[in-house]
């Protein structure tokens, strides 16, 4: 048996969330749009499928389109956290929380954005629900953001270049072998057909969040 990436790290091997401190840029997806509705079926569909042993189900309300990720406590190293002489990885989360919100501050977070359904990604971390800017001039004016933001931060991380915004509908608790495989690969093919015949929706305004773990994102500081 083979555990997903991020246990040990954000969750423990029974699934139960474990406390990793962070912040980020969000936009919740919230009850009464078509993007929560679909959201809640295809975590249905995971649970009717029988592989929610294999995934760590989000609650439904903790459903946000990641705009970019700022720091988290656990990986202070390159790709995740500047060089010391830019914002030292000594800092605390307190800090790291003054320092990123500062930075996005510097930037400004962009008016709601439309976007559509795109795929499926479902590897060893976790599994996230694709979505894309509806035309040219949104995706310029998002990914503009995150260049500007990831400037102000002073890192760039590994995927930023090809980055996709996601909605995440659960980590990968263990990675699905044989029988289990097949029915994961009927899944996403399934989720992928119901994803393409969602409309195009409009996000909430996306917000800085601080977080101590997976399960809640808070729109106002936190205590570290």
């Amino acid at each position: 048996m083979q555990y997903g990436s991020t246990i040990g790290m954000k969750f423990y091997e029974d699934g139960r969330v474990r406390q990793f401190k962070g912040n980020t840029v969000v936009a919740d997806v919230v009850p009464g749009s078509g993007a929560y509705e679909t959201m809640c079926a295809l975590r249905q569909m995971v649970i009717d499928a029988g592989l929610e042993d294999y995934l760590i189900l989000m609650p439904e309300d903790s459903y946000h389109i990641t705009y970019i990720s700022g720091f988290n406590d656990q990986q202070r190293i390159d790709g995740f956290w500047p060089e010391d002489s830019v914002f030292p990885r000594t800092a605390t989360m307190e800090e790291a929380d003054d320092y990123v919100s500062a930075a996005v501050e510097r930037v400004g977070i962009p008016q709601p954005a439309r976007m559509k359904f795109d795929n499926v990604g479902w590897g060893a971390g976790c599994c996230i629900i694709r979505v894309k800017p509806a035309d040219e001039q949104e995706h310029k004016r998002l990914y503009e953001f995150r260049d500007n933001a990831a400037d102000e931060m002073g890192v760039r991380r590994d995927n930023h270049e090809n980055y996709r915004f996601h909605i995440t509908l659960g980590y990968t608790r263990v990675v699905p072998e044989g029988e289990a495989a097949q029915r994961k690969q009927a899944l996403k093919e399934a989720m992928e057909a119901l994803m393409a015949k969602q409309p195009e929706f409009l996000t909430t305004q996306a917000y800085m969040a601080y977080f101590d773990d997976m399960y809640y994102f808070s729109p106002t500081r936190i205590p570290r």
